[in-house]
């Protein structure tokens, strides 16, 4: 039997089942742990392995930095975050009067990590519900 010169194998595999991720409709691997697009978790093992819960939690936080829907969220990034710049603030402020250069630029990081999310949530929710009312309105 000869094969078909106008056969793609592209297109078989296209064809292939695909799991869709519920975040953002793009299509994965059958048995994939997570969205190759947005990483949000897709199966129950990737929210209960020990090493990959830690990329389901991170998919949790970026969703919420970047698309937060309720005020409650931003609330809620403000309180964990703004604990870890409190915590950036005494780490520096202790490494500094013990002389230790790691301990004060620690301190100064991780201030700045929380204050960047802080903002940058903040703006993101401000950002949408600004455009919800102008197509709203």
């Amino acid at each position: 039997m000869s094969e078909n010169p106008h056969s793609n194998p592209d297109a078989d595999q296209e064809t292939e089942e695909q799991e869709l991720c519920t975040q953002c409709m793009t299509g994965n691997r059958p048995n994939s742990h997570f969205c190759r697009k947005c990483g949000a978790p897709l199966s129950s093992y990737a929210a209960t392995g020990p090493f990959e819960s830690l990329f389901a939690e991170g998919h949790v936080y970026r969703k919420a930095a970047e698309e937060p829907q309720r005020l409650i969220v931003v609330l809620g990034m403000w309180v964990i975050f703004g604990i870890m710049a409190l915590a950036g603030v005494m780490i520096a402020v202790v490494s500094w009067g013990m002389g230790s250069r790691f301990g004060v630029l620690a301190g100064i990081g991780l201030l700045a990590v929380s204050a960047f999310l802080i903002v940058k949530t903040t703006n993101n929710y401000r950002n949408r519900k600004a455009t919800k009312s102008e197509e709203n309105g």
